[in-house]
């Protein structure tokens, strides 16, 4: 599931990278990320929708170690409180909004794919 989840991040990353593509696939890049990262992790067993839940929810923590380090980072140089409570509230928003496509993303790679047929070789 780890390596499923980096694969996540760094599509996320890639997609911020790219000039002025970014303005479109930023807001995506978690539901893709999700999407592609999902087919890289490897776990046995489980729903479907268990998988998506554990995956968006570790993707999340990804985001979430980031965006605190950058929090952070604001905290200790701004002046300004409101710039403060801007950073931390925005890091609380997109922690959330990443585990959520992250999941959403994984659970439609996993629906598209259809129930695992065992008497097929």
């Amino acid at each position: 599931m780890a390596k499923g989840v980096l694969v996540a991040f760094g599509i996320m990353v890639v997609c911020f990278l790219i000039p002025i593509a970014h303005f479109v696939l930023a807001p995506a890049s978690p539901f893709i990320g999700g999407y592609f990262g999902i087919s890289h992790a490897s776990s046995h067993g489980g729903s479907p929708s268990v998988k998506s839940f554990i995956f968006g929810c570790l993707l999340g923590s990804v985001a979430l170690i980031i965006l605190v380090a950058a929090a952070a980072v604001i905290t200790v140089l701004a002046e300004d409180r409101r710039i403060i409570f801007v950073a931390w509230g925005g890091a609380a928003v997109l922690t959330f909004y990443t585990a959520s496509m992250g999941g959403l993303g994984a659970m439609f790679y996993q629906v598209r794919q259809g129930p695992a047929r065992p008497d097929l070789p």
